[in-house]
């Protein structure tokens, strides 16, 4: 039984090719709050390695996570870089739970600009807290953004997430859903693991914190304003302290460019001294970082164990293969065990048809909407051949409606 009653940790996930934003993000713990532990989670190396001189720094790899190898090769397979790194969250954040009183989730492209404060005695009244992308309605004249934003990927962003023992529940909901259904599927209306928050986070009671100076990012710099008295920095008309800024879509190389991920001139949102001066302090400290590791290298689980590149179709189709796996069925191949790459090969090769079938099922429902007076013709003209057309496409999909 764990007896241990340690106060609050922060922890991140990467592949090995994001390290350097990982231990930039570091770096602003340890200037903040000296004495936080954080933990790194590297979901596609062992990179112990990193600990050796940075205080307080934990490194886990898939070996530290409480999931069979095998099952370890699949989320590694059915799922991309970044639903692979998202989906094991709350996964790490439980194991976590076993040792510390709270833990805090931060996305790796983030900056800690002042020790936050406000997380511990929110976490104590309300177990869960998120925060949502926005907290001002958006003015609907605007160019630069607008809440369809939310609509899309979710109420909250999920690059902050802060738990107490008393939410274990919560993660243990969130993991229910993610092991299988953590994908970057507009589609069916699934983004990652944010979107399901938008359920959970009702269901088991999160408390939406309405702090301007949390999870500062390019999506709402109109409302968060970013401006310095004396040596804090402020935000918005509330002048608020900033805690947290979340550099999402952030080129180092380019600071001045906020993010590559919004096609809107962001000028009149960033015209601020003090958010620039921000930006290139966190570009020196992603640079400098970038120095340390040296060069990023592949993604661990980009290719299979015969060395040939994971298509996201195949992905996809190894992920409907294993959801239609029995009870009493052989286990698929692992792409990834060397012992098992000529049985994942023959897997490989007689899928190659097959993934078309998928193909056109998404092109299907995106022509639903493309064309929607000829969906409801085909529906009135053909409704024996449309409900099985239908069934087919959703199964197809393989995600529970």
């Amino acid at each position: 039984m764990v007896t241990s009653h340690l106060p609050g940790v922060y922890c991140t996930i990467v592949a090995q090719n994001y390290l350097p934003q990982a231990l930039a993000l570091y770096e602003s713990v340890r200037e903040q709050e000296p004495d936080r532990d954080v933990v790194l989670l590297v979901v596609d190396g062992d990179r112990k390695d990193l600990e050796q001189g940075r205080t307080r720094l934990t490194v886990y790899g898939r070996d530290d996570m409480p999931l069979s190898r095998a099952e370890y090769d699949n989320l590694a397979m059915i799922y991309d870089v970044v639903e692979l790194s998202t989906a094991v969250k709350p996964l790490l954040m439980k194991k976590l739970l076993e040792r510390y009183e709270q833990v805090v989730y931060l996305d790796p492209d983030m900056m800690v600009v002042a020790p936050l404060d406000d997380l511990e005695p929110a976490l104590r009244e309300h177990a869960i807290v998120l925060t949502p992308h926005f907290l001002k309605p958006i003015p609907p004249a605007s160019s630069y953004i607008s809440e369809v934003h939310s609509l899309t990927v979710g109420i909250h962003n999920l690059g902050f997430c802060a738990v107490s023992r008393e939410g274990a529940d919560f993660l243990d909901w969130w993991w229910g859903r993610l092991q299988r259904e953590c994908l970057i599927y507009p589609l069916l209306g699934i983004f990652v693991d944010q979107k399901w928050t938008d359920v959970g986070g009702n269901l088991f009671g999160a408390h939406s914190l309405r702090h301007f100076g949390y999870n500062v990012g390019p999506w709402n710099l109109l409302e968060r304003f970013v401006d310095k008295e004396g040596e804090q920095y402020v935000v918005g008309d509330e002048r608020q302290p900033l805690r947290l800024v979340h550099f999402s879509g952030f080129d180092p190389k380019k600071p001045e460019a906020i993010s590559e991920r919004l096609n809107a001139d962001m000028s009149a949102a960033t015209d601020s001294v003090a958010f620039r001066e921000l930006s290139r302090r966190y570009a020196d400290a992603v640079l400098k970082a970038q120095r340390a590791v040296g060069r990023s290298p592949q993604y661990g689980f980009a290719v299979d164990s015969s060395g040939k590149h994971i298509p996201k179709r195949l992905r996809r189709l190894y992920r409907a293969d294993l959801l239609a796996i029995g009870p009493n069925d052989a286990p698929l191949p692992s792409a990834f065990a060397a012992q098992e790459r000529e049985a994942f090969r023959a897997w490989r090769r007689a899928a190659a048809l097959r993934k078309l079938r998928l193909t056109a099922s998404d092109a299907a429902i995106a022509a639903k909407y493309a064309s929607p007076d000829m969906f409801a013709w085909f529906k009135r003209t053909f409704p024996n051949g449309f409900t099985k057309s239908r069934e087919r496409l959703l199964s197809a999909g393989n995600v529970r409606r």
